[in-house]
Order: structure tokens, then C-alpha cells, then sequence
């Protein structure tokens, strides 16, 4: 099972290299050199149309283009003449004439078709394409070159949804990844010293010995910590991220608030972890330490907590495995985490099914990864085996 662990992690990584190198730069456009005014008009002037409703192709769209388009025959007294490089567009000979709306109405413009002649597939990526304008005047004339991008358009079948969802947006997949990893291992991690302050507080004794003060003290800080469980044990995770964010508009960072929500809740369900820990020790061992004059603090450092702290890693390993698929709540705080970026995906093409269905995938991965890694260090340690049940 360890080969398809890392026969999965090296297609991903194989696929994230494959996209980057894809990734190409804005569409640029080049300074025009002349000295004539009706040139330099044009050249700022010139517009790109779409052929499917007349609207103008802005920067972005040019470079993530998906239908035909028109270019300008004439601006004015300027006329305009084009050549093209590009496998996969065609560039017509003859004029054609649109009418697209302007402040003044519609207006009746010159212009030649650019059509796409083939659609590139998601394996080979996105294609550049160069126009290159000749913009002449009277006498004067001047070139100027722009860079545009046909993408590939995803396929009507689900697999070949879901490969395609995959492979062009495994960058966002593998941000969205990236950052529920590192908001469930450092939540895991803070919830675990503070699940140590919480179950201290839990777990005082009041002894015969101790003043009115020090009684009241430790019945207050036991009732403290006994609430605090029960409060974010009792609540879900997405009711706290929805109190602290919009209600308290807490740190002013949404990741910031995520990362705090994660910890507290954690540490709630590892304090009952380790005080189920503590409990299994056998209480001669406490006996036997204050017969040798230890005291109890000096007792649970240790005698105790080291041995509640091994016999419950399994059980907090889990949490960290669980937070891994929690975290997903934080999406509604604003969040981009996996399930938050998939939900975007989902929007840009309007086809749920496969954007969740690669989701899934990554998040089975990502658990059973995590699960597999863990279980090794369980076993290394001799560890005892302690299920968990999600916290939310």
C-alpha cells in the first residue's frame, strides 16, 4: 500500500509541474513607434470583439479565450491589417461587418474573423497565439504585436470532466491542500498544550491540607476547564467560526480566526483524550510517588502525564486526521482552503459533480497518507491502538 501512496503523490506532483510550466504571462501588447497622431489614436483605441455576443474582449478574456473573435479592419482613416501564428486559429481574408454598441448606439464596424479551426486538449495545455497588426496611414505606418491564449474547454463526459478539473486547476487544488494541512497540523498542535492546561485544571484534587483559598481556587478552575469542554465540545465547529469571524470580527484575519476556532476546538476533545489517559494509570503509581516525598505537580510531570501522553498519541493522531476533513467548515468564514477552492472550481465551469468527485479523491489521499504515516510511528513506538470519533 506504501508503492500507491507514492505512486498517487508523485502523479500529483508530476501533474503541479506540468501546469506550472503551462502557466503563460498576460496578454502584452507592444509600444507602437510613430509619429503620426491618427496611428497612435487607433493603436489606443483598438478593440477586439467576441463572436458570440459583440462584447469587447478585455485583457483576461483574450487570455483565457474559448470562441472566435473579430478584429478591426479600420479605425477611422487608418486601415488595419493582421497576420497570425497560431495551429489552432485562422485568420479570415475577407471584411466583415458587425454592429456593436457604443455610447452613441449601435455602430456598424469593419472587421476580420479569427476562428478557432481546433480546440487543444487538456494534455497539451494552453496555446499562445500572436497577432501582429499593421496599422497604415497616408504614408506612415506601424506594427504592434498581441499576445492572446486559447485554453483547452472541458469535455461534456465525466471522466474526461474530471481529468480535465484535475490538470487545470491542480495549482488551486494543491494551494486549497496545502493550507488544510497547515491549519490542521498547527491547530493539532496548539490544541494539544492547551489541552494540557485545560486537563490540568480538570484533574486537580483538593486535599485535606489545603487552605479556604487554595480550595476555592481549585474548585473554580475545575469548573472553568469542566465548561470549556463541554462548550466547544457541544457546539459545532462551524457555529464557533461563525461566532468569532462575523460576530466578534475576531483578529480582523480570517485565517488568523480559522487557525484560532481549530485550536480551541481540538483542545476540548485532546484534554478528554488525555484525562481518559490519566485515568488508565494505575493509581499505586501516584502512591508509590508520594511515598517517595514527589509532590503532585512533580508526580504528573513525571510519573503520569508521560504515560497518558503515549498511551493517548493514537487517539490524537486521529484528531490531527479528523481536523484534515473539519477544516472544510472554515469555508464559510472566507477561507480558501481545499473545499473552499473546489467550490470555486465548481463555479467557473458550473459542473459540480466532477470538481467534488476530484476533491474526495484528494482528501482520501491526504487521510489515508497521514493515516499510513501514523500508524508506522505507532507502531515504532508500541503504541496502543484507540479509535476516535469525529468531533463535529
Amino acid at each position: 500500500m506504501s508503492r500507491l501512496v507514492k505512486g498517487i503523490l508523485t502523479f500529483v506532483v508530476a501533474f503541479a509541474i506540468i501546469f506550472a510550466l503551462q502557466q503563460n504571462e498576460s496578454v502584452l501588447a507592444s509600444d507602437i513607434e510613430t509619429d503620426s497622431q491618427e496611428i497612435i489614436e487607433a493603436y489606443d483605441n483598438i478593440r477586439f470583439y467576441s463572436s458570440y455576443n459583440y462584447q469587447t474582449l478585455t485583457e483576461d478574456r483574450l487570455n483565457q479565450l474559448i470562441v472566435d473573435f473579430y478584429v478591426p479592419a479600420t479605425y477611422g482613416d487608418v486601415t488595419i491589417t493582421w497576420s497570425l501564428t497560431s495551429d489552432f486559429l485562422t485568420l479570415s481574408d475577407n471584411i466583415e461587418t458587425i454592429s456593436v454598441q457604443s455610447t452613441s448606439g449601435l455602430v456598424d464596424i469593419s472587421v476580420y474573423h479569427v476562428s478557432i479551426v481546433k480546440v487543444p486538449t487538456i494534455l497539451q495545455g494552453d496555446q499562445v497565439f500572436e497577432l501582429v497588426g499593421y496599422f497604415q496611414y497616408q504614408d506612415v505606418s506601424a506594427t504592434s504585436s498581441y499576445f492572446g491564449t486559447l485554453v483547452p474547454t472541458i469535455p461534456d463526459t465525466f471522466y474526461g470532466g474530471v481529468l480535465y478539473t484535475f490538470i487545470r486547476y491542480i495549482k488551486l487544488f494543491l494551494e486549497g491542500a496545502a493550507l488544510t494541512l497547515g491549519i490542521s497540523l498547527v491547530g493539532t498542535v496548539i490544541g494539544f498544550f492547551l489541552a494540557l492546561l485545560i486537563v490540568s485544571g480538570k484533574t486537580l484534587t483538593i486535599s485535606d491540607f489545603d487552605t479556604s483559598f487554595v480550595r476555592a481556587m481549585k474548585q473554580v478552575l475545575q469548573k472553568i476547564s469542566s465548561f470549556y469542554i463541554v462548550l466547544f465540545r457541544g457546539t459545532p465547529m462551524i457555529v464557533q467560526a461563525s461566532f468569532f469571524w462575523y460576530g466578534l470580527g475576531l483578529f480582523g484575519d480570517a485565517l488568523l480566526c480559522g487557525l484560532f476556532v481549530v485550536s480551541l476546538n481540538t483542545a476540548a476533545y485532546i484534554a478528554e483524550i488525555i484525562r481518559g489517559g490519566i485515568n488508565s494509570i494505575e493509581s499505586g503509581q501516584t502512591e508509590a510517588s508520594k511515598s517517595l516525598g514527589m509532590t503532585r505537580f512533580q508526580t504528573m510531570r513525571y510519573i503520569i502525564l508521560p504515560q497518558a501522553i503515549k498511551n493517548s498519541m493514537p487517539a490524537i493522531g486521529n484528531e490531527f486526521v479528523i481536523n484534515i476533513k473539519d477544516t472544510a467548515v472554515l469555508s464559510v468564514i472566507g477561507i480558501f482552503e481545499l473545499f473552499n477552492q473546489t467550490r470555486k472550481i465548481a463555479g467557473m465551469h458550473y459542473r459540480q459533480l466532477e470538481a467534488y468527485f476530484v476533491v474526495a479523491i484528494i482528501y482520501l489521499v491526504l487521510t489515508y497518507t497521514v493515516t499510513s504515516l501514523l500508524k508506522r510511528v505507532e507502531k515504532r513506538m508500541d503504541l496502543p491502538v484507540k479509535e476516535l470519533p469525529s468531533s463535529n
